[in-house]
């Protein structure tokens, strides 16, 4: 689980100088606050991330500055849970209690007091997809060193060369997918091709299938697939992070007195073995 948060962290974009908007009032770059706020269903609270802005003439490499100095506070059914801030210096809250769980209909308000700012944002935790099937539970590359079977395997066609993952959408909703390898030391696949990542994390994507690609493949093991169903706030703001940093317009962000996202996911689980 762990490793996809990690890469969906690097989806959301930097955040510069903020400008006036009906959503969003204009502050101080001083105090401004941007939010990374995630719930998975059926996971603990540990995914809430704070930090500053950039200017406009900061370098490309810099990182926004975390915040460690904040009030953090979740509220679901009228009840408050406090986060507490996370070891190091890292801008992470999380809810170190066992009272606090996050299931299918949750409606959650955020709330952060920060320089005599409240800045907040709600969301409700998505179903789960439904009718998660895979095609197969085992995946064949081939041996690359063998021209014949390279060959043969070329012509046998996408259904024996592939996995295909698919799900219900009949309301066109957004979905994404991840893909990463269990196993702490897998056999890599001798292909020639350049080195590519043992899991990625795919965009919001409105479709209900993903065909998992054989030729993508640089590990040989135990792969876990997750598919995830997607709240509009996260489509929102992942479609703009590719602005212009010249451009003033903010990103689109249903955090009210900051910039950023609070969201919700449900996922399900495959997992499937890669052989050669």
């Amino acid at each position: 689980m762990n490793l996809q948060k990690t890469v969906l962290l690097l989806t959301i974009p930097l955040f510069w100088l903020p400008r006036c908007t009906d959503e969003s009032p204009l502050i101080s770059l001083n105090e401004s606050i941007v939010v990374e706020a995630y719930l998975y269903a059926g996971e603990p609270v540990d995914d809430i991330k704070l930090m500053g802005t950039l200017p406009l003439d900061a370098d490309s490499a810099d990182v926004p500055p975390p915040i460690n100095t904040a009030t953090v506070r979740l509220i679901k059914n009228g009840t408050s849970y406090e986060l507490q801030l996370a070891p190091g210096d890292s801008g992470y809250y999380h809810y170190t209690g066992d009272d606090l769980s996050v299931e299918t209909g949750d409606r959650f308000r955020l709330e952060i007091e920060y320089m005599d700012l409240l800045v907040s944002a709600e969301t409700t935790v998505p179903e789960a997809p439904q009718n998660v099937q895979l095609s197969g539970t085992t995946l064949k590359v081939p041996d690359f060193t063998d021209f014949e079977g390279m060959r043969e395997w070329f012509e046998s066609g996408e259904e024996n060369r592939d996995l295909v993952l698919t799900w219900d959408n009949d309301s066109a909703q957004f979905f994404y997918v991840t893909l990463q390898n269990l196993d702490e030391d897998p056999e890599p696949v001798e292909s020639g091709f350049n080195e590519r990542f043992r899991g990625f994390i795919t965009p919001p994507i409105n479709d209900d299938r993903y065909a998992v690609r054989a030729m993508t493949f640089t590990h040989l093991g135990h792969y876990q697939i997750d598919v995830y169903r997607v709240n509009q706030e996260y489509v929102d703001l992942y479609e703009s992070r590719n602005q212009d940093s010249r451009d003033l317009n903010e990103p689109l962000t249903n955090i009210s007195n900051g910039l950023g996202v609070f969201t919700a996911f449900n996922f399900v689980s495959s997992e499937f073995t890669v052989t050669q």
